[in-house]
């Protein structure tokens, strides 16, 4: 009874709010296992694929943990890097979207100089391709999310930095619930794809502060089109 149809289906991020309301509030509890793919699906009344990506985004978050032939368990809370809370927290409210921009430059900005310090033919092939398969799949969400993360994970992997690549995961685990809803912006896509362009352009040719400065751009004018569509919030 405490399961029910959600307003905005379509979105990963509503399921997400309402199994970790659901988790918070008890009803599950660190080790219980979740219901199934099929029996979420029904009671939410989405499609499975929606229900998959929520639990695929709550796993990485380490929210729950999924076990092969079994399905999935909620974890016991951790003192990880960054904490459940805090990732928990700059997932579910909109009050923490400023912030989350904000962490996002901090940390993604650096990975792009040192990306563009630490080039090599393999990485600029890598975003390159990534950048093709955004353009090549202009109509399929899950395909473009899934090269837009690619894009940045090889940039946070090539900081050679284990640290930044750890807190490039998380953010990217948290930009795939937030973000795909600003695909219904029509210029979006085009947009994000030009921004990605520039900062493989600038890595490829090694230039850090280029790279840095075009990162930045990009994740400002991201923040920028999700910001539109977010209700107004009060800042603290």
């Amino acid at each position: 009874m405490l399961i029910r149809p959600v307003s905005r289906a379509t979105l990963p991020q509503e399921i997400v709010k309402a199994l970790t309301d659901l988790i918070m509030k008890r009803v599950w509890k660190p080790g219980d296992l979740i219901p199934s793919e099929k029996e979420l699906a029904i009671r939410f009344q989405v499609g499975r694929s929606t229900i998959r990506e929520a639990v695929k985004s709550l796993v990485v978050l380490g929210v729950l943990e999924a076990r092969a032939g079994e399905g999935s368990f909620v974890r016991e809370p951790t003192s990880e890097l960054l904490s459940g809370a805090f990732r928990w927290g700059l997932l579910l409210s909109e009050g923490n979207l400023d912030h989350f921009v904000d962490v996002r430059v901090l940390i993604e900005v650096e990975c792009a100089r040192r990306a563009a310090a630490n080039r090599t033919d393999d990485l600029v092939a890598r975003l390159r391709t990534s950048i093709d398969d955004m353009r090549a799949e202009p109509m399929d969400h899950n395909a473009f999310m899934e090269a837009d993360t690619r894009f940045h994970l090889a940039i946070a992997h090539a900081a050679s930095n284990p640290i930044f690549e750890n807190m490039g995961s998380t953010i990217q685990s948290i930009v795939r619930i937030w973000y795909p809803k600003t695909y219904y912006i029509p210029e979006t896509k085009g947009r994000t794809v030009s921004e990605h362009q520039a900062i493989a352009d600038a890595i490829a040719d090694g230039a850090c502060d280029a790279a840095g400065d075009a990162m930045r751009a990009h994740l400002l004018a991201a923040g920028h089109r999700l910001r539109t569509l977010v209700p107004a919030v009060q800042r603290s």
